[in-house]
């Protein structure tokens, strides 16, 4: 599978896709139609799977103005609401996940020392088609956790169990992704509220 055959699934799947995704190594960041935002990182030889709960992710647009040089616009950036699915994006845009903090709500890691015998920077030189099924695999290991987020009224659970008021998010089932694909490589589950 390419890179470019694996975006246009998820994109059938209703993710939003960052157009700043890359193939080498496979860095990937988007938002799933239940609004959780999620950014897959291949680097050394651990897979890491990044998710943040939904009013996170964000659009982060370049800011041109005229009376700026163009070394100092680099750094001009505005942070806007997620465009409706299937929307595409003008290059030069991400996604970003806001917060105090940088760090994602939960981390999975797919530890490929551990469990392919990877040795220096196997994960940064994954095909396309091997981070998908270890993306599908990881996606499929944390969907429980999710699940103690997922919508029942207007009020939203923590991972606590504590309810927290929010706004409903459209479509509160959470879609499969295909994850169906490997469940053998089993993952390692860290989580950080």
């Amino acid at each position: 599978m390419t890179f470019e055959a694996w975006l246009a699934r998820l994109r059938n799947d209703g993710y939003l896709l960052c157009p700043a995704s890359t193939a080498v190594p496979v860095e990937l960041r988007a938002v799933r139609p239940d609004g959780w935002g999620l950014h897959l990182c291949c680097r050394g030889v651990r897979v890491q799977l990044g998710l943040y709960r939904p009013g996170r992710p964000a659009w982060q647009v370049p800011l041109w103005d005229r009376d700026v040089l163009p070394e100092d616009a680099l750094e001009l950036w505005e942070h806007r609401p997620l465009p409706p699915a299937g929307m595409d994006m003008r290059e030069g845009t991400r996604i970003v996940f806001s917060g105090a903090h940088q760090t994602p709500d939960y981390l999975v890691v797919f530890d490929g020392g551990r469990e392919r015998g990877w040795r220096s920077y196997e994960a940064g030189l994954l095909r396309p088609g091997d981070a998908a099924e270890i993306f599908a695999a990881l996606l499929a290991d944390v969907e429980p956790e999710l699940a103690g987020w997922r919508l029942a009224s207007p009020e939203r659970r923590t991972p606590t169990g504590a309810v927290v008021s929010a706004n409903p998010f459209p479509g509160n089932l959470v879609p499969s992704a295909r994850t169906a694909a490997v469940r053998d490589a089993r993952s390692t589950v860290a989580t950080s509220h």
